[in-house]
């Protein structure tokens, strides 16, 4: 197997990437460190997996791998659905918004910056691949298996 190298993907309406993907193993290893930390942060309210998975703003929650696993990810499948890693996602004070309210917390940018020494990214960001022949449609459906690919050392 070999990559060949691919055009840029054509992006509209996108930051950094087409897709945002997290980890539900990461977003539990944050929260509960962010329930570890609860008595050193006065006013933040516990979050739960929901309103954290909300903070991340991810297009794509993955279950089934170890925390941060999906790191050292360089493709993945989805179904039938090839994608290419672009790239981890860096962490801003936006995920301290409560996407609802508006209200400011220190969590979670204050436990995981703790938790990846001063490195905070959190998820991946992934591009469409086109498949070389066309085989169908491609769609993305909850329970869909995935099939990870690790980078090459």
């Amino acid at each position: 197997l070999s990559l060949l190298a691919a055009d840029p993907p054509l992006l509209s309406l996108v930051n950094e990437a087409q897709y945002l993907m997290i980890n539900r193993a990461s977003v539990k290893l944050i929260q509960d460190l962010m329930s570890s930390r609860q008595d050193g942060c006065e006013g933040d309210q516990l979050l739960d997996t929901q309103s954290v998975i909300r903070r991340f703003r991810a297009n794509l929650v993955i279950a089934g791998a170890e925390p941060f696993e999906e790191d050292n990810w360089s493709h993945l499948i989805i179904g039938n659905t090839r994608f290419m890693v672009a790239g981890q996602c860096g962490r801003c004070q936006m995920i301290g918004i409560d996407q609802d309210t508006g209200t400011k917390t220190k969590e979670p940018l204050f436990s995981l910056s703790a938790y990846r020494a001063g490195k905070v990214t959190f998820g991946v960001y992934l591009s469409h691949q086109s498949p070389e022949i066309s085989t169908g449609a491609n769609f993305l459906s909850a329970g869909s298996l995935i099939q990870a690919e690790p980078h090459k050392y």
